[in-house]
Parts: structure tokens; C-alpha cells; sequence
């Protein structure tokens, strides 16, 4: 039996696939599934069995009507499938779903995106804020529709392969870190928009408290030219840090991320990794909500940092976190004081370090 998947964007969005292809994975020993993505996706799906990513450039090599064409004509020779699966809803998947129902057609489930669900939460009067599906239950809900159904299983559900591991120790022996003998902590302060960003003047703030209160080495990740250049600023000013942004390619950071004793993000890709790769997690949330289906999979809220819609009624005003704040002042990110994101930082910690303890795993 095999199943023909589309999935090519957003990085976070495609990651969280991966819960879902272990579970099926495992519950149906004979399904072979390929997986049409972004070709840097590939190393989400490393190590799940019974899973073909066909990892395509569609910007550069399938642009417009005639390239998806031939995208389908392409992915038509590697079949046959018995069955199609879009669990991306957007207009290139939908046209290939158009080319693959012409004789012999192919039938496919697709994604129920709750867009009335979504619009309730943000509307700015008479909001409904009630947790509705999480993203990975949503996927799961197309296998199902399809015939395939499964329950995910306990992450983590990134497996980082031998080579990305190798990346990271190659990176940590080029700074001189051999072993941790502090605390390791990631910072991810930058997502897709700006309502969604703890503002950088905290992040500093932040890292100077730490600096001053906390025996630990802070790794800043980013990317993009600008990321960089503003994380270069703060590697320079402070010296405990190690600028990992601009130095690792995506591999190397997700078996880097593995070593962290606690990983601080924004709802943003990086959340997700950590999430999925089963990494501590503190997640600073803004414009967007929890509740709305793009949580940190497999995390509670104790790994939620938010001001409460009790305080701030106008929250969530989106669920992108792409809309400017009608407010004016971005007053569900500044009420967020560095003082108490340090403060959630040392519970996560000691939570941690206890669950280990008690555990019996080794505390390294």
C-alpha cells in the first residue's frame, strides 16, 4: 500500500508531520508512504520507516502551471499510489491534485483547516477561546479520512542521523566546548513576524541577567542576514554566548539543540524542533495563542510563557501572528518582563533537573 503526500511549507508546519508518519509507521508495517516537500525539509524524516522524501526546489525548478506540471509527471513515473494525501491545502497542491485526478485518476483526503474555528478566536469582539485541534491532529484526521489511522506515540520524533550529529560536535569543538560544564541554554528570539518577537531590547536585558545570576553558556541561533548580523552584535557584547546563527546549516542545529539543557523560542519553526526533538522548552507567545493548534507538540503549559487573555482580552488577534497590533503598542509582548522569563527559566531548569533525578538519567 502506498500513499502520496504533499506537504511544502511552512518549516514548522511540514516538521510537525513527523509525529504522524511515526504513528503510522508503526501501525502499518506495510504502507509505504512518499513525501513531496522543500528539499531542506528532508532531515525532519530521517529514520522513519517506510518513508520516501521526494525533497523538490518548486520555486526554482517548478514554477507556475507548466513546472507543477511537470512536478506531477515526475512524481506520476515514480508511482503507482493508492491513495493522495494534501495536508497543505494551498493552491500548488491543489492544482497537482487536479492533474493527478485525470485518467487514471488518483483520490485524494485533504486537511480540514478550521477556518471558522480560527476566525472566532482572533475576531476582536465576542471571541471564542477554546482550544480546537492541534496541527498534528488535523493531519491525522486526513490519513483517517483515507483509511490509515493511528496514534502518535510518545516523541521524541526528530531523530537527527549520524552526520548531523557529527556537524554539531564538529561546530562545538571549533569553540572550544568539549564538554558541558555549565548550563547550555538556546536562544531563538526571531520568528516569521514581528508580533510574534519578544522585543530584542528584552532578549539583552535577558541575557544580561543571565550573565550576572546564572553559570551558563547561551547559544544564539538565528538565520537570515539580518538575524545574523544582530546576533553578531549581541555574541560581541557578550561573553558567554556562542553565536551558532550563520555557522550550522539546519542538521547541524537540530542534533546542536539535542545538548541544550533548555531551549527559549517564540512561536516560531524553532519552538517546533525543539518540541519534536524532545528538547526542555520555554516559548514566549504574543498576537498568537496556544489554543489555536500550533503549540509546542507534546509539551504542557508549563512550557507556555503568555500575558493571560484575562489581562489582555485582545489576545489572540492572529493566527500567523502576520497582523499589525490594532492596539499600537504590542502589549502582549512588552508586559513580558525579562525578570520573569529569567524567573521561568530557573523553574524549567530545576523541573528539569529533577525529573532526571527521579528518572535515573544521567544529568550531563
Amino acid at each position: 500500500m502506498r500513499l502520496l503526500v504533499l506537504r511544502f511549507s511552512s518549516m514548522g508546519d511540514v516538521a510537525l508531520l513527523t509525529p504522524v508518519l511515526h504513528a503510522l509507521a508503526s501501525e502499518h508495517t506495510n504502507l509505504s508512504i512518499t513525501l513531496v516537500t522543500r528539499k531542506v525539509y528532508e532531515p525532519f524524516f530521517y529514520n522513519i520507516p517506510g518513508v520516501e522524501v521526494i525533497g523538490v526546489n518548486v520555486e526554482r525548478d517548478y514554477r507556475g502551471i507548466t513546472g507543477l506540471y511537470r512536478l506531477y509527471r515526475e512524481l506520476r513515473k515514480l508511482g503507482p499510489y493508492n491513495h493522495g494525501i494534501d495536508v497543505h491545502g494551498s493552491l500548488r497542491s491543489r492544482i497537482l491534485k487536479f492533474f493527478f485526478r485525470l485518467k487514471p485518476g488518483l483520490e485524494f483526503a485533504s486537511i480540514v483547516k478550521g477556518r471558522r474555528e480560527k476566525h472566532q478566536q482572533t475576531r476582536r469582539s465576542n471571541k471564542v477561546l477554546t482550544p480546537i485541534s492541534h496541527m498534528v491532529e488535523r493531519y491525522m484526521h486526513v490519513f483517517e479520512r483515507a483509511g490509515f489511522s493511528a496514534l502518535p506515540e510518545r516523541g521524541p520524533w526528530i531523530n537527527p542521523d549520524t552526520h548531523s550529529r557529527q556537524l554539531a560536535k564538529e561546530f562545538l569543538l571549533a569553540n572550544q566546548l568539549t564538554r558541558r560544564n555549565n548550563l547550555w541554554i538556546g536562544i531563538a528570539p526571531f520568528a516569521g513576524h514581528t508580533p510574534k518577537m519578544w522585543p530584542l531590547e528584552y532578549v539583552r536585558d535577558l541575557l544580561k541577567i543571565i550573565a550576572t545570576r546564572m553559570d551558563a553558556t547561551v547559544f544564539l541561533y538565528g538565520g537570515g542576514k539580518k538575524e545574523v548580523s544582530i546576533l553578531e552584535e549581541m555574541h560581541s557584547e557578550f561573553s558567554n554566548t556562542v553565536l551558532v546563527a550563520g555557522k550550522l546549516n539546519l542538521e547541524g542545529e537540530m542534533a546542536l539543540f539535542l545538548r541544550m539543557h533548555l531551549v527559549l523560542a517564540m512561536d516560531s519553526f524553532n519552538m517546533h524542533l525543539a518540541a519534536l526533538l524532545g528538547v526542555n522548552l520555554l516559548s514566549i507567545w504574543g498576537s498568537t495563542h496556544p489554543y489555536s493548534g500550533f503549540g509546542p507538540y507534546g509539551k504542557d503549559e508549563s512550557s507556555i510563557i503568555q500575558v493571560p487573555v484575562d489581562q489582555l482580552s485582545c489576545r489572540p488577534c492572529s493566527i500567523f501572528g502576520n497582523r499589525g497590533c490594532y492596539r499600537g503598542d504590542l502589549a502582549c509582548m512588552y508586559w513580558i518582563k525579562p525578570e520573569q522569563v529569567f524567573t521561568r527559566i530557573e523553574q524549567s531548569l530545576q523541573l528539569s533537573h529533577e525529573n532526571q533525578t527521579n528518572s535515573g538519567a544521567p544529568n550531563v
